[in-house]
């Protein structure tokens, strides 16, 4: 009896350890790049082998299991036990939640994720959500019956490893081990132990005292960083595309809140005026942020969708997320239900390599909000750079929009641009109309079918059907067009540095940028660039010898046949004299 008993003790051992690496591996496989501090994560798989251990060691007394057939009634046995306890406690976890009194202000340096409600009493729980406090900005008001309900999703999430760690487990059932169990158990009993104390602070004891510094409070971040703070929603807009009233019905874009009744303007105008050549300054454009290296960034994300989920993911930069679960969910990340949000903190690097682009992005259901416009870019910029508005030279107020003078105090002043090319998804997917209602017309060219229009640039297309007469001959300057081009017209004076930023966004398609420079035989233009989805990259150019060699109008188009007829093309004005509404860079230093 005492040596089944032993058996027994060493298959709870084993089966919490397995289900703590179960945990880990979900950390990994699903937190998007939101690390989780080790400080953090000890703790929290302390509290779940504490619940853990006590259910396996009934499961196993209920069920007395002997062989591998019995496998499937310790894990039956195992779930029924878990279930209510993950409900109970995400219940009594809820009826503890206490709102916070303070607020951090919009743009300084104090914490903005004040916490309200913990998602330590979260299976899971603790390990995956271990840095997603709950803080949305709205309150939450989930029922009883849902809040039981995300407890016992991640019970059944927790069950996935369950019958194949049995069936290993009971056919090994040996001496080996029974031996290898019991040494693994002096390495669970700290985090047992470390646990209660957790348990204590956590699960109905005294709150712990607050931190008194706000950076402190976000542990993401470097003391005495720069806090740079931006709130972000999610919409669903009607999206011109040209100035034909070609449009996207259902479209969606990222917006700063302080932006909203802009957009919202825009949007009601006629078609006529809905759109303006070259996309200068136009609230309905893709959201692209500006951060410096080294600095402490908070994006405050809220979905304002009528329905459904919406995500942001911030491609290549690791980020602490706090916030609401989505609909209870528990992967950093994921989208949120409307009406709810997360705040991502993220600590950004200081090294100059990392200067570039990243991609914002709602990559959830196979990308299809994100092919409807749900994107944009996070440009990492020099330490200590200011940022100007590109068309009058003043401080640019939300930091935002694809074009702004770069000032590095440090370093070369330049010109920035941003392109994020995009497609709207194959023809059957991509709803894309004319001012009328009616489909944009199907194509089937050299690379397959495509419906026009379905291809942009900065949400912007002028697709080639029915515009033949603005195209030039290829390799040639531009003339001036009789219509102004919707999409994006970059715009420089001849000599001055420029980094052209350009990225991948939309559905997965791959996009060839390609710069013509007048007179491509002899290397006027720059070679074709292949982006690739999520990607980024960053041309400079501008210096003796590079690209603009002479003033004049250039094309910028996919080089992919279907896109450039689909839509993604543009021009580049080059300058030799002072134009209006065209600010100089700063006098260098």
């Amino acid at each position: 009896m005492r040596e089944a008993w032993r058996q027994r003790l060493a298959l709870a051992v084993l089966l919490t350890l397995g289900m703590l690496g179960w945990e880990l591996c979900l950390l990994e496989l699903l937190s998007g790049g939101f690390g989780v501090p080790a400080s953090a994560l000890a703790p929290r798989l302390a509290r779940d082998a504490m619940l853990l251990f006590p259910l396996w060691l009934v499961a196993l007394w209920s069920t007395r299991p002997e062989k591998p057939r019995d496998a499937a009634a310790l894990s039956l046995c195992f779930l029924l036990l878990l279930l209510p306890v993950a409900a109970g406690r995400a219940l009594v976890q809820r009826s503890q939640a206490r709102p916070s009194s303070s607020e951090a202000a919009e743009g300084q340096a104090v914490s903005a994720t004040t916490r309200t409600l913990e998602d330590e009493g979260r299976f899971l729980c603790a390990t995956v959500n271990a840095d997603v406090s709950a803080v949305s900005p709205e309150p939450a008001n989930d029922s009883l019956v849902a809040t039981a309900w995300t407890g016992m999703r991640d019970a059944l999430l927790l069950q996935v490893p369950v019958l194949p760690l049995t069936l290993l487990l009971l056919r090994r059932r040996s001496r080996p081990a029974a031996s290898e169990a019991r040494a693994a158990t002096p390495a669970l009993g700290p985090l047992i132990f470390l646990g209660l104390l957790c348990g204590w602070s956590s699960d109905g004891g005294p709150p712990a005292p607050r931190v008194s510094s706000p950076l402190e409070r976000e542990a993401a971040c470097r003391p005495g960083a720069p806090v740079r703070t931006y709130s972000v929603a999610a919409i669903s807009v009607d999206l011109p595309l040209n100035a034909h009233g070609d449009h996207q019905p259902q479209g969606l874009m990222y917006v700063l809140e302080e932006r909203l009744p802009a957009v919202r303007e825009q949007e009601r105008r006629p078609w006529p005026e809905r759109t303006a050549p070259g996309l200068h300054g136009e609230p309905i454009q893709p959201l692209v942020l500006r951060a410096n290296l080294g600095e402490c960034l908070l994006l405050h994300f809220t979905n304002r969708l009528a329905t459904g989920p919406a995500a942001l993911r911030i491609e290549g930069l690791p980020a602490t997320v706090r916030g609401r679960g989505p609909e209870g969910g528990f992967v950093p990340g994921t989208a949120v239900p409307p009406g709810q949000g997360l705040t991502y903190v993220l600590s950004l690097p200081e090294s100059a390599e990392a200067e570039g682009t990243y991609l914002l992005h709602d990559s959830e259901e196979g990308g299809a909000r994100e092919a409807r416009g749900l994107f944009g870019a996070l440009v990492l910029e020099p330490a200590g750079a200011v940022y100007s508005d590109a068309s009058t030279g003043e401080p640019l107020r939300h930091g935002a929009g694809w074009e702004a003078l770069i000032d590095v105090p440090t370093g070369e002043h330049f010109r920035e641009l941003v392109l994020l090319y995009h497609a709207l998804g194959p023809p059957e997917a991509a709803d894309v109309r004319t001012a009328s209602g009616a489909p944009l017309p199907v194509l089937d060219e050299m690379a397959g079918p495509f419906r026009t229009g379905a291809f942009g640039v900065n949400y912007r297309s002028e697709p080639r059907f029915d515009r033949e007469e603005l195209l030039p001959e290829e390799h040639e300057q531009r003339p001036a067009s009789r219509r102004g081009l919707a999409t994006p017209a970059l715009r420089s004076y001849l000599g001055e540095p420029v980094r052209l930023r350009i990225a991948h966004a939309g559905s997965a398609e791959f996009h060839v940028h390609h710069l013509h420079g007048g007179n491509e035989r002899r290397g006027g233009g720059e070679p074709p660039r292949l982006l690739s989805p999520g990607r980024g990259q960053t041309l400079r150019l501008g210096k003796p010898g590079d690209f603009p060699r002479a003033p004049g109008s250039f094309l910028v188009h996919c080089h992919v046949p279907n896109h450039f007829t689909g839509g993604e093309w543009l021009e580049w004005h080059v300058f030799s004299a002072r134009q209006p509404g065209l600010a100089p860079l700063p006098s260098p230093r």
